[in-house]
């Protein structure tokens, strides 16, 4: 039997979460202009910190509707 990594799951392999850095980077767009994006679309932030510098990532099944909602404007 085989361990899942916990930023992984199912059979896509696809993570649980992502941080703005790595989406602003896919999107090739600034980190403030896809923050403000999720914010309009309703996709809010996980923090994985108590502190209040701590990392923020956002769901990627959140994001993923958000994303399959852009395509199907078109």
């Amino acid at each position: 039997m085989t361990r899942r990594s916990s930023t992984q799951h199912d059979v896509d392999h696809e993570p649980l979460t992502i941080s703005l850095r790595t989406l602003a980077a896919r999107l090739d767009a600034h980190r403030s202009s896809v923050r403000r994006w999720l914010a309009r679309a309703g996709v809010r932030p996980v923090s994985l910190s108590q502190e209040r510098n701590g990392a923020i990532r956002y769901r990627w099944s959140d994001v993923k509707t958000w994303l399959d909602s852009l395509a199907s404007v078109d």
